[in-house]
């Protein structure tokens, strides 16, 4: 094109010149006018390139944010869908383009390889399942926050690179249970959602114990070893929680078992400090505080180094006679003489936090559905929350029901329970107060299902013969029937 237009000027000219004599002379006017021209053709026709090149690449940008992804430019993909939340947040994963992604590295380093990310850190978070045609059940919406950031944010790094990965084969990130992009440890302290301490407290007034161990041994010059453990068994479904509490005390072991089960303990003394020092600032409501003070008293005679001693170690024996399930039939026979000691009494106390009753039904609440045929063919459906307890808790149990201004009591000779089936105290007192102050671990899973079957039930549902066989199919999925 530019051959042409130089052309009909050269024509023009008065004297006209081969091609390569006329470049040669630039002297004449002509020359330098012809130069002039060629220079400002070309940065308007850069100018006009440039311009054609952005509008192109904004309309593959928007079309793209609702197709999916499409190579660009050889190897450099520009990754800018929608990711599957149902909500506003993390709308686009942005590309890194590094020097070596925009040259066309094999393995594709510009294209984001991961989407990982804990979900307990993800701010407004709705899910919505339709089961089936018109029904649908909205299930959960997670609120979180990066640590320390106000206001609150979404901590997400995404990567380039495939060396930066945790995890090599993605597949492999359906089995874990806390997913960063960002290099962490291996224990996933960095993700773990802040621990309340009285949903500690709570959750220890179910689940923990206080052990005293007596051990034959050639090791001590008495012949016996001694130590106090703190621990708490769970299923390794629950394994977040024992992380969550590892996390917030900052000491302790986490020990997984091939049966399925983990166990959390605290044995080294400067860690059992650390311990006793959170309960004492958060103290145990249930008789459990007896089984504590005991505990408490036995670390006072191993931090004295007493237990190396005849004495220290009958001090101990007398603490475990009185301690949990007491002595083993080993020691009773080892030590037939020893002394009893009195149990320390536990008075009543009141429920201090809604933080801890949310810990103690972590441990020892239970969610269920019932479905009854009638026998006028008529399909009732209830919904039951129980908290159980032994009968030596008995004044503590009843002191939620004025706590909660629900429930009622049931006792028998080894336990009490507490029990909510009125559809308007769980309407209007528990699903308030387990929003605001989460059940945690698989049993928050159950109470996500018991309120799928709330929200059905609220909107008449139930009273359907397609409702009745959705609450049937998600009883069927609860409590021993998850996988």
């Amino acid at each position: 094109m530019l051959n042409i237009i130089y052309s009909n000027i050269f024509n023009n000219c008065d004297t006209p010149r081969p091609w390569g004599i006329y470049f040669q002379d630039s002297a004449t006017p002509q020359m330098e006018g012809l130069v002039e021209l060629h220079n400002n053709i070309m940065f308007y026709l850069v100018i006009i390139l440039f311009g054609v090149g952005w509008i192109m690449v904004s309309i593959v940008r928007n079309y793209n944010n609702v197709k999916s992804p499409r190579e660009l430019l050889g190897k450099w993909r520009l990754w800018v869908n929608k990711l599957p939340n149902f909500g506003e947040l993390l709308k686009l994963l942005i590309p890194s383009c590094s020097r070596k992604a925009i040259s066309g590295w094999t393995n594709h380093s510009c294209t984001v390889t991961s989407q990982e990310i804990c979900e307990n850190k993800m701010d407004n978070r709705e899910s919505k399942s339709v089961i089936c045609e018109s029904i649908a059940v909205k299930e959960q919406r997670v609120d979180g926050s990066c640590t320390g950031a106000k206001p609150p944010v979404l901590r997400c790094t995404l990567m380039g690179f495939e060396r930066n990965l945790p995890i090599n084969i993605q597949s492999k990130l359906i089995n874990k249970k806390f997913f960063s992009t960002s290099t962490i440890d291996k224990d996933h302290d960095d993700f773990m959602p802040k621990m309340n301490p009285w949903f500690f407290t709570g959750f220890s007034d179910g689940e923990a114990s206080f052990m005293i161990y007596i051990q034959k041994t050639n090791s001590t010059k008495i012949g016996w070893a001694s130590w106090v453990s703190f621990e708490i068994n769970l299923s390794d479904k629950d394994l977040s929680i024992l992380k969550s509490i590892k996390s917030y005390l900052k000491v302790g072991t986490i020990n997984q078992k091939s049966d399925g089960s983990c166990v959390y303990y605290i044995r080294r003394l400067p860690d059992i400090s650390i311990l006793i020092d959170h309960f004492e600032k958060y103290p145990l409501l249930t008789q459990k505080f007896a089984d504590y003070l005991l505990f408490k008293s036995a670390y006072d005679i191993l931090k004295k180094k007493e237990h190396l001693t005849i004495e220290g170690l009958y001090k101990l024996l007398a603490l475990k006679a009185v301690t949990n399930k007491g002595l083993p039939e080993v020691l009773k026979e080892t030590f037939p003489n020893i002394t009893s000691i009195e149990r320390p009494s536990v008075f009543d106390s009141k429920i201090p936090d809604p933080n801890w009753l949310a810990g103690f039904s972590t441990a020892e609440g239970s969610f269920m559905v019932r479905v009854m045929d009638n026998s006028n063919s008529r399909i009732q459906v209830l919904l039951r929350f129980k908290l159980t307890q032994h009968s030596r808790d008995e004044q503590l149990m009843r002191s939620l029901v004025n706590y909660l201004d629900c429930g009622k009591i049931s006792v028998n000779e080894r336990s009490v329970e507490f029990i909510v089936t009125k559809f308007s105290d769980i309407t209007n007192k528990l699903i308030p107060l387990f929003g605001k102050y989460p059940i945690q671990g698989i049993k928050n899973l159950n109470y996500l299902d018991f309120l799928k079957v709330w929200q059905l039930m609220k909107n008449d549902l139930h009273l359907t013969d397609k409702g009745v066989k959705l609450i049937r199919k998600i009883k069927a999925g609860m409590n021993l029937g998850r996988k």
